[in-house]
C-alpha cells in the first residue's frame, strides 16, 4: 500500500506561492502528500482558502479565521460576521488560524492588548462550536488562558493546538480536553520539541507544515512546502521508534477525523 499523508496546517494561500502553487501541489503529491488543511490569518487569506478548496475539490480544506496578531486592527464584531458568513457558504470549512500569542509581548503588562486577543479567539471557539467545525489554534507562551478559555465555553471544541509548544504539564493538559497536538518542521532541530512529541501518542498528533514556515533538517533557509511533510513524518517516526507507515496511518486517520469527515 502506497503511503499517504495529510499536512492539515499550510498556507499555500500566501503570496509566496502565487507564482508555482500547481507545482507546489504537484511536488507534495509526489511525496505522498494528498490532502491540505489551508487556513487564513484574515479576511483575504480565508477567503482565498476557500477559493483554493473550490479548485481542489476533496483535497484542500479551508480554515477561515483571524490570526492573534489581527487582534488589535480587526473589529470583533465585524470579524464575527465576516467568518459566520464564510462559515455558512462552505460547510466544510474548519476555523482558524486563531488564538493566542503573547510572545510578542515578552517584558510587558500588554493586560488590554491581551484581552482583545481573548475575545477574538473567543469569537472563534463559539463558533466553531455553533456550526460543529474544527477549529486550529495557535498557543505561544498563552497556554493558561488559553485553557481557562476553553473551560469557561458551554462545552469543549473539537481543536488542534497548531504547532505544539508547550510542555509536558501542557500536554495533560490538552489530553484532558481532548485537544490534538500538531508538530511541524521544527521537530527536526528542537531537542525539547522531540522529547514532548516521544512523550505523545500517535492518536493525538496531527502532521503539519506551517508552510512557507518552519522549514525542517536539511532544508532550513529555504521556503517551506508541503512536500516537506514527509521530512516531519520521518522525524516523528525516529523520535517515537515506530515505522514510517504507522505515523502516515495513524495521523491520516486523525486528520480525516478532524478535518476531512465534513466534506460532501
Amino acid at each position: 500500500m502506497r503511503m499517504e499523508f495529510i499536512d492539515t496546517h499550510c498556507h499555500i494561500n500566501f503570496g509566496q506561492f502565487r507564482d508555482d502553487l500547481s507545482s507546489v501541489i504537484t511536488s507534495a503529491r509526489k511525496a505522498g502528500v494528498r490532502k491540505f488543511v489551508v487556513p487564513g490569518v484574515d479576511a483575504v487569506t480565508s477567503e482565498t482558502a476557500v477559493k483554493l478548496s473550490q479548485k481542489y475539490p476533496g483535497d484542500i480544506i479551508p480554515a477561515v479565521g483571524f490570526h492573534p496578531y489581527e487582534a488589535q486592527r480587526t473589529d470583533p464584531s465585524g470579524a464575527a460576521r465576516h467568518l459566520e458568513s464564510m462559515l455558512k457558504k462552505c460547510p466544510y470549512a474548519a476555523v482558524g488560524e486563531c488564538g493566542l500569542d503573547y510572545h510578542i509581548y515578552k517584558g510587558h503588562e500588554a493586560t488590554g492588548k491581551k484581552d482583545a486577543q481573548k475575545f477574538l479567539l473567543e469569537t472563534h471557539l463559539r463558533l466553531a462550536i455553533r456550526y460543529g467545525r474544527t477549529a486550529t489554534i495557535h498557543c505561544r507562551d498563552a497556554f493558561d488562558d488559553l485553557f481557562d478559555l476553553i473551560d469557561s465555553l458551554p462545552r469543549l471544541p473539537k481543536a488542534v493546538l497548531h504547532c505544539f509548544s508547550g510542555g509536558m504539564r501542557q500536554v495533560r493538559q490538552a489530553e484532558e480536553r481532548k485537544l490534538l497536538m500538531g508538530v511541524d518542521g521544527n521537530v527536526t532541530y528542537s531537542k525539547q520539541l522531540a522529547a514532548n512529541v516521544r512523550s505523545i501518542p500517535l492518536s493525538n498528533l496531527l502532521l503539519e507544515t506551517d508552510s512557507p514556515l518552519l522549514t525542517p533538517v536539511p532544508l532550513r533557509g529555504r521556503r517551506n512546502e508541503p512536500k516537506n511533510l514527509r521530512l516531519v513524518a520521518r522525524a516523528v517516526a525516529a523520535i517515537k521508534g515506530v515505522p514510517l507507515p504507522e505515523v502516515a496511518e495513524i495521523t491520516g486517520h486523525n486528520s480525516r477525523s478532524m478535518f476531512f469527515a465534513y466534506y460532501g
